[in-house]
């Protein structure tokens, strides 16, 4: 289960953010910076979609990743959700590596539904610098936080990345939403329930409910 809290950051406060003495004094280590690129794939129909699911393929500085992500929720910009992986040779799927890690029945009959895996096809994609801090907080709780700065992309239409996410890697949950606090008391952070492939739908089918 990922379980994450997004924030809108505005893009004049991006410099304001990465120099916040909040942000020093709770990471021991310098943040990392990596360029992440995401295709998004679903079927004509939307299969996936309909289903409140997500899958991609992402390049990262070190491997080709696909993802699928199913069920949960997001509210308040609190986002929680199923979330398998697997890494794969290069920019196309290879679900037959990722249905044996799918560990939840109703999630899994999504992806092995007879004939979809032939329909699906790419759609958007995601194109951001991700720079991300190790957050050491309170009752041995650890976070990550990420600073996504791009675009997402469907046909000729864009829309700006900015956002922060604040993803629970060990511990509690109230010690993350607390943090978020703090932070939000030192810059005008908007809480999102908006996810990336959300915005992808609503580039490239504006006429529909971009809901997922």
């Amino acid at each position: 289960m990922e379980i994450e809290l997004k924030l809108s950051v505005a893009a004049s406060d991006v410099i304001t953010l990465c120099n916040l003495p909040l942000l020093q004094q709770s990471a021991p280590q310098p943040p990392t910076t990596e360029h992440l690129l995401s295709t998004y794939f679903d079927t004509p129909e939307l299969t996936l979609k309909h289903h409140r699911s997500a899958l991609r393929v992402r390049k990262t500085p070190h491997a080709w990743i696909q993802t699928f992500k199913g069920g949960g929720g997001a509210a308040a910009g609190l986002h929680q959700r199923h979330e398998w992986e697997s890494e794969v040779a290069g920019p196309a799927l290879e679900l037959e590596s990722l249905l044996p890690l799918i560990d939840q029945p109703a999630a899994k009959a999504i992806l092995a539904q007879p004939g979809l895996v032939e329909r699906l096809q790419p759609l958007f994609t995601t194109d951001f610098e991700r720079t991300a801090w190790m957050l050491h907080l309170a009752q041995d709780t650890v976070v990550e936080l990420a600073l996504d700065q791009g675009k997402v992309s469907a046909g000729e239409s864009t829309a700006p990345i900015c956002e922060i996410e604040l993803e629970l890697k060990q511990g509690q949950l109230p010690v993350l939403l607390a943090f978020s606090q703090e932070l939000r008391q030192l810059l005008p952070l908007q809480p999102s329930n908006i996810s990336k492939a959300q915005r992808g739908f609503a580039l490239r089918f504006p006429q529909q409910d971009s809901s997922l």
